[in-house]
């Protein structure tokens, strides 16, 4: 069912880690110097599946010693910052026709160790944080691990890189040396990876997640080139067939083997570009299962909840999935966001118009809400006001509100009446202070904006993270509504 060019063949079984696995600590001592803080804080989190980052924190002793002990079931990448500074980074790079340009600019850079952690690993650091790369040293048992994930950044992740990876290819290179520029950088990273394991003992899990990711990295790049381009050039690049050809060689991972989170954003992201590259109609997770099947379909499943907590994926975790141990995982994990399912009541709320009056949502039910939440500093919210007043528009007359909710600061209340005016924003405008807010975000889970929500005329949820506007989805669900 499944190209031979995605198939990944499984790993050695001691990759795998049993997901009732025993927590064991893991310990991480040391002494930090030119360090101003009196509490250090170390981010965990571990490669399995639905792990969430932890941040544990501890109190310097007056020598500047610390102890952690984290509880650990399987593989974790953590790290400290230790502060950050303003440093002038001047470079070269490479124009596409050849010539070299300097660049300087003035940045902040962070003082950062990372740390690869497993149940039962003691490891031992010290460092100066004014000057982590060249004092950093760190010893006991998984220690290559970790120097491997400090070198590996130092070598390629420097304000140079982040510059050409986030900027100046998309606005320099033409497709063909970017796409030469991407499999060049993905060939070092390998090549350092496969020099660094050959001379250091190595666990085989962060080889193999550490391959992975930068295979993801690459792929995830040339897949957002085109969109990347125009924004920043404004120059409508339309890629052919042939530069999406790569897809047909990307390989997913059919292991049960712990990922880690970079691999699911990239597996996120690679399967949304192929729906739409499909050019389908057909239900994004239904799709999907076109492309996965069995363990990583579900695993996948699990992650996706996250962003799409919808009773159509989550009802394959109830008492009759194939996998027990993962469902028990879910269910832990997203039982108290249940309220936001298909079907059960928003909040009640009240808001604000721009005259200051009180609005209750309850108010406005009898009619389908689309809720979009926004704020004046939100660049992508507002990017997507032209294709809100174009559904408002097309679907006038017809029984749904469209109703913006501003998530602005009560300092920046102004701010927001003033946008409304300046831009003669249409539908229903309100604000909303922290209290309500805070209730939304409760209810719907709501981590980042623009965000929206479709309501049905007796205020219960359609769908607690519906389409954009900008997205051709949304018009197909509510053709099939109204």
């Amino acid at each position: 069912m499944f190209p031979r060019s995605l198939v990944l063949l499984l790993f050695c079984c001691t990759l795998a880690l049993a997901a009732s696995a025993a927590k064991r600590k893991a310990t991480v001592t040391g002494k930090l110097t030119g360090y101003a803080e009196q509490q250090v804080t170390l981010n965990v989190q571990e490669y399995a599946v639905l792990a969430g980052q932890e941040k544990v924190e501890t109190t310097l002793a007056g020598d500047g010693t610390f102890s952690f002990a984290v509880e650990l079931t399987g593989p974790a990448r953590a790290f400290l910052v230790l502060g950050t500074s303003p440093v002038e980074e001047r470079f070269t790079v490479q124009k596409a026709d050849g010539r070299d340009t300097t660049i300087t600019t003035q940045t902040n850079r962070a003082a950062l160790v990372y740390l690869y952690l497993t149940p039962g690993s003691k490891q031992h650091l010290t460092v100066d944080a004014n000057d982590v790369q060249n004092t950093l040293q760190i010893t006991g048992k998984g220690s290559a691990a970790s120097r491997y994930l400090n070198e590996e950044d130092w070598r390629f992740n420097r304000y140079q890189d982040k510059h050409l990876k986030n900027y100046f290819s998309y606005m320099h290179y033409p497709p063909e040396l970017y796409v030469r520029y991407v499999e060049q950088r993905k060939a070092d990273r390998l090549a350092f990876l496969q020099q660094y394991a050959r001379q250091n003992r190595l666990p085989k899990h962060l080889r193999y997640v550490s391959e992975r990711t930068i295979r993801g990295d690459a792929v995830t790049a040339r897949l957002l080139y085109p969109s990347m381009r125009n924004s920043y050039r404004k120059d409508d690049f339309v890629p052919d067939d042939s530069y999406y050809s790569f897809m047909e060689e990307v390989e997913i991972d059919y292991s049960r083997s712990d990922k880690g989170i970079a691999y699911f954003y990239f597996l996120d992201y690679y399967l949304k570009e192929s729906h739409r590259l499909a050019g389908t109609d057909e239900d994004y997770f239904d799709w999907v299962k076109t492309k996965l099947s069995g363990w990583p379909l579900y695993e996948y499943y699990a992650f996706a909840l996250a962003s799409n907590f919808k009773k159509k994926l989550y009802d394959h975790f109830g008492s009759d999935s194939p996998y027990p141990q993962l469902a028990a995982k879910v269910k832990a994990k997203y039982q108290q966001l249940e309220g936001m399912l298909e079907g059960s009541p928003a909040p009640a709320v009240v808001l604000y118009d721009t005259s200051g009056s009180k609005v209750s949502l309850s108010e406005l039910n009898g009619q389908y809400l689309y809720l979009d939440f926004w704020a004046t500093w939100c660049g992508p919210c507002i990017q997507e006001i032209p294709a809100l007043e174009a559904l408002q528009h097309d679907y006038q007359g017809r029984n749904i509100a469209f109703v913006s909710i501003s998530v602005d600061k009560e300092a920046d209340r102004q701010k927001w009446k003033d946008f409304v005016a300046s831009q003669q924003l249409k539908g229903i405008q309100v604000w909303a202070d922290a209290t309500n807010s805070r209730k939304f975000t409760e209810a719907f889970n709501i981590r980042q904006i623009p965000r929206f929500v479709l309501l049905d005329p007796a205020g219960n949820i359609v769908d607690a993270n519906a389409a954009r506007p900008s997205d051709k989805r949304i018009r197909q669900l509510l053709d099939k509504l109204l």
